[in-house]
């Protein structure tokens, strides 16, 4: 038979990353061959496999053919998407690993494949749209005293831009709700020594701007039809030069006139009725749009090679090696529970590196389910990737907020080893998780195990680490117990039975 993944929503899309991974029947986490496919490429895509009456497996990867055709002129080219072929006879662990190491050290850009990621405090879930220059200030003094890094203002900092259903486009500095220019707010922000970041969604547009009332041929739309919308906006289309140009500028004036270390670079709705004035087939306009944008993407961090880009689509759409070639790290969903986050983390970790995952900390009860976890477990399920909070620190309790600097503090002193080391994920039943960091000198294991829900009729469980050294010892930091290495892989480490749902157990390993 055949199976096919795909997407024709304009990008990867966030059920539909453009990856296939084939493996033995009787692959594990350590052994049996398995193989990745992937393809380098944010847009629509279509990706098979098909067995045939003779047992020959066909796979397939590419630009998704439906509502797709190229007009090629004579002596013209056409360049399709790279794809990326992944092998290892060490199951999906080892697997994970290949892909892990190759797109960290080949696909990222490399001035940040191996450098040290700022901890950041993001004001959306604390402020939403409704903030002023005193409460960011005050936000940043709360995030400057725990030892956070990077303050991100996110949206609503433009234009008209007083809730989602206006002025997107409109990329120019609402000094009424900064208090002044933006220059002056990240002076006071840089003045806390702490980088400054904001976010942007330069391929949407609002019917209710100033750009969509010069130029409404410049949104996506089919003539003569009613608009589609999705969040209230519509898509720009970056297949139409003028358009590029646009925002080519509009980035250039915000990223050269203004002391920015970070970009959030957001895209939060698929396209629809997909139909360009400028080109005479619609068939071509999606991929001429990733031209487009990756073109604008190409120019902007060539141009300011020092500025942190973090993709974000929703969170986990469009997360894939293409848009990874531009930047350094992903959003990985705007679902922050941390029981959640277990999951989606642990299934992009199949094949990403922690660096490039964003795991953030935010408040309960969590405001996308409405679930109560402990300040401790949401760290936890955060701490092996790419860490930072999304919550008001100016309501946090004295408790909490000394919590949060005691966890600041540990991550500073691990985060060079947890983000390159080489994460593996431990094997588990389905009410546990479990991830490994092993250090590049092999002298430190990080472990974090997740009980995900308390079940008095199950015993003590034993979980196997992997890719330790059988004859040495290994000291665990917390508790100052020894344990053999052969021990620890083949009958493993004791997680205890407590009461409670939600419950996470960390372990740092050193050799001895």
């Amino acid at each position: 038979g055949i199976f096919s993944i795909s997407s024709n929503r304009g990008a990867s899309g966030h059920a539909q990353t453009p990856a296939l991974i084939l493996a033995d029947h009787e692959v594990t986490e350590d052994a049996g061959s398995a193989l990745a496919f992937q393809l380098l490429y944010s847009g629509n895509f279509e990706g098979f496999v098909q067995k045939n009456q003779l047992n020959e497996v066909r796979v397939g990867l590419g630009i998704n053919p439906e509502n797709f055709s190229w007009e090629l002129e004579p002596n013209q080219g056409f360049d399709t998407p790279v794809a990326m072929i992944t092998y290892s006879h060490k199951g999906l662990t080892g697997l994970s690993q290949e892909s892990q190491a190759f797109v960290q050290n080949h696909i990222i850009p490399s001035q940040f494949a191996h450098k040290e990621r700022p901890i950041l405090i993001n004001n959306w879930e604390a402020t939403y749209f409704d903030f002023k220059k005193d409460k960011l200030l005050e936000l940043a003094d709360e995030a400057q005293k725990v030892g956070i890094e990077l303050f991100v203002l996110d949206d609503g900092w433009f234009g008209n831009r007083y809730d989602d259903n206006r002025a997107l486009g409109d990329w120019t500095v609402n000094e009424e709700k900064l208090g002044g220019s933006l220059a002056e707010l990240i002076q006071g922000i840089h003045d806390k020594k702490l980088q400054f970041g904001l976010w942007v969604e330069p391929e949407m547009i609002s019917v209710d701007s100033d750009l969509y009332r010069a130029h409404p041929e410049w949104a996506i739309q089919v003539p003569g039809y009613e608009h589609t919308y999705s969040r209230n906006q519509l898509v720009l289309d970056f297949a139409n030069k003028e358009v590029v140009a646009y925002i080519k500028q509009v980035l250039d004036d915000l990223l050269g006139k203004h002391e920015i270390d970070y970009i959030k670079w957001d895209m939060n709705r698929p396209m629809s009725d997909v139909c360009s004035h400028i080109s005479k087939y619609s068939t071509e306009v999606a991929h001429r749009y990733m031209l487009g944008l990756y073109h604008v993407l190409d120019v902007i961090t060539s141009r300011y090679p020092d500025v942190l880009f973090e993709g974000c689509s929703s969170g986990g759409a469009r997360f894939d090696p293409g848009i990874l070639c531009y930047m350094q790290q992903n959003w990985a969903s705007d679902n922050t529970d941390a029981l959640d986050r277990s999951v989606i983390q642990d299934s992009f970790s199949l094949l990403y590196p922690q660096s490039v995952i964003g795991a953030h900390i935010s408040a309960v009860p969590n405001h996308q389910t409405g679930r109560i976890t402990s300040l401790e477990t949401r760290y936890d399920i955060a701490k092996l990737f790419n860490l930072g909070y999304e919550l008001d620190l100016t309501k946090c309790t004295d408790d909490e907020l000394d919590d949060i600097k005691k966890q600041i503090q540990e991550y500073k002193t691990i985060r060079k080893e947890t983000l390159n080391g080489e994460l593996h994920a431990i094997e588990c039943d389905e009410n546990h998780l479990g991830w490994e960091v092993v250090s590049l000198d092999r002298k430190t294991v990080y472990v974090v195990i997740m009980t995900r829900f308390y079940n008095p009729l199950t015993a003590q469980k034993y979980f196997k680490l992997t890719y330790l050294d059988e004859d040495s010892d290994y000291l665990e930091c917390h508790t100052q117990e020894i344990y053999g290495g052969d021990e620890l892989q083949h009958m493993g480490l004791c997680v205890p039975l407590e009461h409670g749902d939600f419950k996470t157990y960390t372990f740092i390993l050193k050799k001895v």
